[in-house]
């Protein structure tokens, strides 16, 4: 007998390619969880990306802070060895 939804949860039924399911499968082994689990993080990842409206989509990107800012590295003149030059704090901090 099939296990049954908590009862917080709907079911849906979607046609998915032979090779979806293949991705789906080797995803859930990898994460150690079923692929239910596999598909529902996913959705959850994937609806992160709206808005709770729907009306806007929200820019997500994933990476590291310094490739969210890699466009402004550089963008600013200044001397070089600013944060590594003790000299330069000389005086920083204080009232």
């Amino acid at each position: 007998m099939a296990e049954s939804s908590p009862p917080d949860r709907i079911a849906i039924t979607i046609e998915i390619t032979p090779e979806e399911k293949q991705r789906i499968e080797r995803l859930a082994e990898q994460k150690g969880v079923s692929p239910e689990t596999a598909v529902r993080r996913a959705i959850e990842q994937g609806l992160e990306t709206v808005a709770p409206g729907g009306d806007e989509t929200v820019e997500v990107q994933s990476g590291s802070f310094l490739d969210g800012i890699e466009h402004l590295v550089g963008s600013v003149d200044g001397p070089s060895d600013l944060s590594t030059n003790p000299e330069r704090m000389e005086g920083y901090g204080r009232s």
